[in-house]
C-alpha cells in the first residue's frame, strides 16, 4: 500500500516541477513579464486567465502519460519528464501561432500585460486548453514520438485555419471588437477554440497505423468535426437564446458577456457529447 502512495507522490511532485518550469517559461521567456507584479500590483486579470489557460492545458495534457500503463517508476518519471518540456515547447509554439495567425492584427502580448485585454487572454486561454486536450489524444495512442507531433503540427493547421473561418462567420469583426477590449467576444471565440481542440482530439486519438489509413482516418473526423461544429453554433442559437442573436448581443455598445459565455458553452458542451457518443 505505501509502495504505490509513495510512487505516485513522486509523480505528483514531478507533475508540480513541470508546471513551475511551465510558468517560469511562460512568464520569463515569452511574456519577460514579473508576474507578480502584474498580478498582485497592477490587478492583471487578463495576465491571470492567459497563464491559468496555459498551465490547465498542461495539466490536461499530463494525464495522457500520468493516467496511462505504468512501465515502471522509472520509465515512468523519465516519460513524464521528456513529454512535459516537449509540450511546454509545443505550448509556447501554439501561442506564437495563435498571435501571428489567428490574431495578427496586433501584438498579444501588448494586448494581454499593458492593455490587461480579458478578451484576447481569453482566446490564448482556449488556444492553449483546446491544445492541451489534442496532446492529451495524441499521448493515449501509440506510436513514435515524432509521429505525434507531425499530427500535432497538423492539428494546429486545422485548428487555426477552423478559427479563420470562424473569423469570417461571424457577422463582427472580431478583431475589431477585441480591440475594444471586449471580453464578450473573446470568451465566445475561446469556446470555439476549446470546441474544435476537443473534436480535433479523435482525429489524432488511436494507435498509428500507417500513413495512408491513418491520414484518411484524420482527414474524415476533421470534416466531421466541422459539419457538428456548423450544427452546434445553429444549436446554440436556436436552444440556449431562441429569438436572441448571440453574436448581436456580444458585439454591441455594451457587451454582454453572458451571451458569449452561452455561445461557449454550447460549443464546448456539444464538442464533449460528440467526443463520448464518438
Amino acid at each position: 500500500m505505501l509502495m504505490p502512495m509513495g510512487r505516485a507522490a513522486m509523480y505528483l511532485l514531478e507533475a508540480f516541477v513541470l508546471l513551475v518550469i511551465a510558468k517560469w517559461a511562460y512568464t520569463g521567456l515569452y511574456r519577460r513579464v514579473d508576474f507578480k507584479e502584474e498580478l498582485f500590483t497592477k490587478g492583471n486579470v487578463a495576465l491571470a486567465v492567459s497563464l491559468g489557460g496555459f498551465l490547465f492545458g498542461i495539466v490536461i495534457a499530463l494525464g495522457g502519460v500520468l493516467a496511462g500503463p505504468s512501465a515502471g517508476w522509472q520509465a515512468d518519471l523519465q516519460a513524464t519528464g521528456l513529454f512535459g518540456l516537449m509540450t511546454i515547447a509545443m505550448m509556447l509554439v501554439a501561442s506564437w501561432l495563435c498571435e501571428k495567425v489567428l490574431l495578427p492584427r496586433f501584438n498579444n502580448t501588448k494586448e494581454v500585460v499593458e492593455d490587461q485585454n480579458l478578451g484576447t487572454a481569453f482566446v490564448e486561454a482556449g488556444v492553449h486548453i483546446a491544445n492541451g486536450l489534442i496532446l492529451l489524444a495524441i499521448q493515449q495512442g501509440a506510436g513514435a514520438w515524432w509521429v505525434g507531433v507531425v499530427f500535432w503540427a497538423m492539428a494546429q493547421a486545422v485548428l487555426l485555419i477552423l478559427g479563420l473561418l470562424y473569423e469570417k462567420a461571424t457577422p463582427h469583426s472580431i478583431h475589431d471588437e477585441l480591440e475594444r477590449d471586449n471580453a464578450a467576444v473573446g470568451l465566445a471565440f475561446a469556446g470555439v477554440l476549446v470546441g474544435m481542440g476537443n473534436i480535433i482530439s479523435i482525429a489524432v486519438a488511436g494507435d498509428f497505423v500507417g500513413w495512408r489509413d491513418s491520414l484518411i482516418t484524420f482527414g474524415a473526423d476533421v470534416a466531421f468535426g466541422l459539419l457538428i461544429l456548423l450544427i452546434i453554433k445553429r444549436l446554440t442559437d436556436v436552444l440556449l437564446a431562441p429569438g436572441v442573436s448571440l453574436a448581436a448581443q456580444q458585439s454591441q455598445e455594451s457587451p454582454r458577456i453572458g451571451a458569449g459565455l452561452l455561445e461557449a458553452f454550447g460549443y464546448v458542451g456539444g464538442s464533449m457529447l460528440v467526443v463520448w457518443v464518438f
